[in-house]
């Protein structure tokens, strides 16, 4: 998830006759901390600690304004009696913190391509497999779908395997704000994004270059789908996968909340499927429904056989 600002919309929220942003900071106070800390807990799951209270004062700021409110607890009681879907997610992706980049710790990749791939595609191959389905379920502006996308291709290209395509996978990507999608559905890029991970052979082979941004590559981009979706909610309309990215989103979280996850993780996944997380291990959390592996300092998740 990647820090963003939305864009206001003429309906959402009434401008001040000024139509002027005041720039200094109003301080949020321990009440109002709690009102709105509740509140995203509440509509996202994520957990903000006090120490971080400067988040809800700077990337909320704008909102004051534009709701005429003259305090935190004025905005909150705008937010709430308004109860409008579209400013709650305004407010839910503001202060969400979105970090991501190409390959992001590249181990994930390596166990796709060394382990996971070979035995997925001869699956394919001996039809015990129709589809591989992947899902990245913190999407962000969709460096880690295009990632896993660009990964699956040029295995299948190095390896020279004719009989399986990209079009055997389903490549599903999800993400809480709905703003971040809409710029991974584009799959446009600047020069300090392209910089971030990704190696010289892959910006070469999967992107054209206007000026100063970097378009991927249409059959890359098309392949996946691109969906908002908060993970409080229910999973069960998704179907099954075999390999689930949701890497660096449960430290956002309460530990009641990931229990939660993981259990609705292990639902999704088909046997011997796959979850990654990040460089962090849950084991306490996803022991009961996975069995742990290491590469290098990676430890990532498989769904036991039942």
């Amino acid at each position: 998830m990647l820090n963003s600002r939305l864009k206001q919309t003429e309906t959402t929220l009434p401008l001040k006759k000024s139509g002027k942003a005041e720039k200094s900071i109003v301080p949020i106070s321990e009440k109002e901390f709690s009102l709105f800390s509740n509140y995203i807990a509440q509509k996202s799951g994520i957990v903000i600690p006090f120490e971080k209270s400067y988040i809800f004062e700077t990337r909320l700021s704008k909102y004051l304004v534009d709701a005429d409110a003259g305090s935190f607890e004025e905005l909150f009681n705008y937010i709430i009696g308004k109860d409008d879907p579209i400013l709650n997610q305004k407010i839910i992706s503001s202060i969400t913190t979105n970090e991501t980049k190409w390959f992001r710790d590249e181990a994930p990749w390596k166990v796709l391509e060394e382990i996971l791939l070979p035995r997925l595609v001869d699956e394919l191959m001996t039809g015990k497999k129709t589809k591989i389905r992947i899902w990245s379920a913190a999407a962000s502006t969709g460096q880690e779908i295009y990632s896993t996308v660009m990964c699956v291709d040029n295995y299948l290209r190095k390896n020279n395997i004719e009989d399986v395509s990209l079009k055997n996978f389903d490549f599903f990507a999800t993400d809480i704000s709905s703003h971040v999608l809409e710029i991974a559905k584009k799959g446009r890029y600047d020069r300090i994004s392209m910089m971030r991970g990704l190696d010289e052979q892959y910006k070469t082979k999967y992107f054209t270059r206007n000026d100063t941004v970097w378009i991927i590559n249409p059959e890359i981009r098309s392949i996946v789908k691109f969906e908002h979706f908060n993970l409080l909610n229910s999973y069960r309309l998704f179907g099954f996968f075999d390999v689930i990215f949701c890497r660096y989103v449960l430290i956002y979280f309460s530990n009641a909340v990931n229990r939660e996850i993981a259990v609705k993780m292990d639902k999704s996944l088909l046997n011997n499927g796959v979850l990654f997380i990040g460089n962090y291990a849950l084991y306490d959390l996803f022991g009961d429904n996975f069995n742990t592996n290491c590469y290098g300092n990676l430890t990532y998740y498989t769904k036991k056989t039942r």
